[in-house]
């Protein structure tokens, strides 16, 4: 199966394999060779490969090519490939595989393509170009050098495997953008953009035509070696284990704005010809409609020296950027439009087509072209969506309102989350795709369970949960971002990382995968145990408390006895956490040392944190008292509350507001609490944030709110996970999913809807409410049992449809 096609090739490529496989069926079998298949679990019969006049370290563009003959087409041709940074690999100038799946230097992933169906009798080019970021890469790319490797799966055409007898060659055209402060507003850490001279480009590179005989040979760097090879080496290879990204050409919406250029009516819509004259200056703002990832399309004719700069928005500010004040996202009038770019420079030819090595995130792009001596035709400029392939099977639909939230409102706010979701979801879950583009457990655990009930698949999550054991350091911390090429700890992100495990348990099971993680998971607890005083509790701990940025520097205050009940709590739940995943998958005693431990710091925390006149629980131990949603979410999801408590508690969280409050993310943990206390019910009244943001034109959940630094952050996808979870109210009730709990929360609403993909099928139900009655019906897969639950009365849910009434 071909790993990637692009669009503008892919029907060309199509009608040529159906042609080709016409001429196999009259090929004389005497050259339809016998497949030999390499082995390549331990020395690989090829080496990376570098050029000879580029450097290795440094920002760079590499091309490799290697032509070959061929009388007959083999039915099948499987290529292995990798490259470092990043590679993409042609066929007779087809575009067929990009990589490589992003991991660390012990788990550097290759692909496996099979090419044949671009191949064709008599000459053929495999090609590659090869990304080096340099010293600015993105946070969460490693490296050793420059290097491209290529293998072919069958013995026979070895000459393909990459080695001295390829050609290479260094693109001084491009250059690093560092992107610096005068570009975003704030931390960023996605690595830089790219300025391409195309002057000084070999354009038409990976074409078959092309005369490449000037090209120096490529040099050996070293010898290709797998994971499990004894041998030493740098680059530890390994399968690609996740499906490539989906890649969707489309078009942007709208022109908003545009200075010294004509526009036809027809445009962006569809591609047509712009003309710019010479020593001109025109600018034009393009709106793609709601933030993306993507490879922008920049198609020019003409217009030598041109300087064209493309700078990716994701929403214009208002005022001073250094305030993140942007007000209506829709608007664009009398703001300023800040962000990273890329810039191409026209070299004059006929038909050049500029796209980024890498997608980018935008909803406006911010064109600037600037003709020198010669005109520019401008022949068109569009956009290639590119994320990970989730698709959505999951759905709810309500009749009634509750509150200001009806039906449109949460499809809307479903929408909004997908989008959040897709933007965040590449080769790793994302924090978010502007700014940073690394994988977070806090982040990554909300779309880790957002993409179990919205699309039933566990790729993304199980990786996550695998890279981040990869990081576990002698301490018994995960990197708080992974992979990543900075050391970087939060010590709740590591128990969060149990939390992880612990839902990936629960909703698709796999006894192996999670007791192979239960070592990494004891090495964490081990990191805490060490920091227990005699009742439990924790002294401080290292590195960066972070909980939520609603708290100065996003940490939690503390007594004057360095105690905090948040971090308490924390380690609490993940010992809750960790005793059901011994259980169920390692040692029951080291489950029963938990349980121990559970009751005696339940006990501790109770005691030293526990507020009575003010039925609440303080977030330290000083005489002035601290008190946050969050300590007292903790508190009722780990029982740290008396059951008796969680509805006067919860009631407070909602209703005051001296409390330090919960942001878009730590919301999350503030909802589950309130359906652990039984109020689900008023989940759909208390998404102000939400409505707020879907108010001022979010077409992703922002980092925090309204004035936040990003515009996509996937923590705040989570109401796809609780319209599933707490209004549908579908959730599972044993390990693997095996079991199932439908506990809908209707609040004022009248009808619920829905349906949620399961390991062995579908959950679907429709339940209609008048007054305090019920009637419909709720439909399990064949072996999955359940119970339907309902005002304190239950039913047991068989396979198959159940009748409500």
């Amino acid at each position: 199966m071909i790993s990637l096609v692009s669009n503008s090739k892919a029907m060309v490529s199509a009608c040529f394999f159906f042609l080709l496989c016409a001429q196999l069926v009259d090929a004389d079998p005497q050259v339809i060779h016998t497949y030999q298949k390499e082995n390549l679990s331990e020395v690989w019969p090829s080496s990376w490969i570098q050029s000879a006049d580029g450097p290795s370290k440094a920002y760079s563009v590499h091309y490799f090519r290697k032509t070959f003959e061929l009388d007959a087409i083999p039915p099948q041709l499987i290529v292995h490939t990798s490259g470092d940074n990043r590679y993409q690999l042609y066929v007779n100038g087809n575009r067929v595989t990009i990589g490589p799946q992003r991991g660390d230097l012990r788990h550097w992933f290759y692909e496996s393509t099979d090419i044949s169906p671009f191949l064709k009798r008599g000459k053929n080019v495999v090609a590659a170009v090869v990304l080096n970021y340099g010293g600015r890469p993105p946070d969460a790319q490693l490296s050793v050098q420059t290097g491209f490797l290529l293998a072919s799966d069958d013995r026979a055409f070895r000459y393909l495997n990459t080695d001295s007898g390829w050609k290479a060659i260094h693109d001084k055209g491009y250059s690093p953008n560092i992107v610096d402060r005068n570009q975003v507003a704030g931390y960023y850490g996605g690595g830089s953009r790219e300025i391409l001279d195309g002057r000084l480009s070999p354009w038409e590179w990976e074409t078959v035509d092309y005369n490449d005989s000037n090209w120096p040979d490529a040099i050996v760097v070293e010898r290709a070696f797998a994971k499990e090879c004894k041998w030493a080496s740098r680059w530890k290879l390994t399968p690609r284990t996740l499906r490539h990204e989906r890649q969707t050409p489309g078009r942007f919406e709208s022109v908003r704005m545009r200075e010294e250029l004509e526009i036809p009516a027809s445009f962006p819509e569809q591609a047509t010809d712009i003309r710019i004259p010479a020593n001109r200056h025109a600018r034009i703002v393009l709106d793609w409609g709601h933030v993306t990832t993507a490879y922008t399309k920049l198609k020019v004719s003409g217009g030598c020296n041109t300087v064209m700069t493309l700078t990716y928005v994701e929403a214009p500010h208002v005022g001073d950027v250094k305030k993140r004040q942007k007000g209506d996202r829709n608007e664009v009038s009398g703001k300023t439009f800040m962000g990273y770019f890329d810039r191409f420079i026209a070299d004059g030819g006929d038909n050049r087509t500029y796209e980024p090595l890498w997608w980018r995130t935008f909803r406006y792009l911010y064109l600037e072209i600037e003709t020198r001596d010669e005109p520019l035709i401008l022949h068109d400029v569009s956009a290639v969506h590119s994320s990970y392939p989730f698709t959505q099977r999951a759905s709810i639909e309500t009749e009634g309102s509750s509150g200001d939230v009806d039906n449109d409102v949460v499809q809307e706010m479903l929408k909004i989350g997908h989008r959040t979701m897709i933007a965040n979801s590449h080769e790793h879950f994302m924090d978010c795709p502007y700014y940073e583009e690394s994988q977070f457990p806090g982040d990554t655990r909300i779309e880790a369970l957002v993409s179990y009930m919205n699309y039933g698949d566990p790729a993304l999550g199980r990786n996550a949960i695998d890279q981040f054991s990869w990081s576990i350091n002698d301490e018994g911390f995960i990197s708080a971002r992974y992979p990543t090429n900075s050391l970087y700890y939060i010590p709740n992100y590591s128990l969060y990382w149990i939390g992880m495990l612990h839902d990936f348990m629960m909703y698709k099971g796999d006894r192996q995968f999670i007791a192979s993680k239960l070592p990494v998971m004891r090495m964490i607890l081990g990191y805490f145990e060490n920091k227990e005083r005699p009742d439990g509790t924790l002294y401080p701990l290292d590195y960066h408390q972070f909980v939520d940025w609603s708290f100065p520097s996003g940490e939690a205050t503390t007594g004057p006895d360095g105690r905090s009940s948040i971090s308490d709590m924390h380690y609490l739940m993940a010992l809750q956490w960790a005793a059901d995943l011994e259980t169920w998958a390692g040692d029951p005693e080291v489950a029963s040392i938990h349980r121990q431990k559970i009751i005696v710091l339940t006990d501790a925390i109770r005691s030293h944190y526990w507020n009575e006149e003010l039925g609440l629980f303080m977030d330290h131990t000083a005489s002035e008292p601290a008190i946050s949603q969050h300590a007292n979410a903790l508190a009722i999801l780990t029982d740290v509350a008396t059951k008796d408590d969680h509805r006067n508690i919860m009631g407070q969280v909602l209703s005051e507001s001296t409390m330090t409050q919960a942001t878009l993310y730590w919301s999350f943990y503030v909802f589950e609490a309130l359906h652990k206390a039984d109020m689900g019910a008023q989940y759909l009244d208390n998404l102000d944030v939400w409505t707020e943001l879907m108010d001022l034109g979010a077409t992703t959940w922002p980092e925090s709110g309204p004035n936040s630094r990003s515009e996509c952050h996937g923590w705040g996808a989570s109401p796809n996970y609780h319209f599933l979870k707490i209004v549908a109210g579908m959730q599972p009730a044993s390990p693997g999913f095996e079991d199932i709990v439908v506990e809908p929360n209707f609040g004022n609403l009248t009808r619920i809807t829905a349906q949620m993909p399961h390991p062995q099928g579908m959950v679907e139900m429709d339940i209609n409410r008048s007054s305090n009655n019920l009637s419909g019906w709720v439909r399990l897969p064949d072996n999955i049992n359940g119970t339907f639950s309902w005002q304190g009365i239950e039913m047991e849910l068989k396979p198959g449809k159940n009748d409500i009434n």
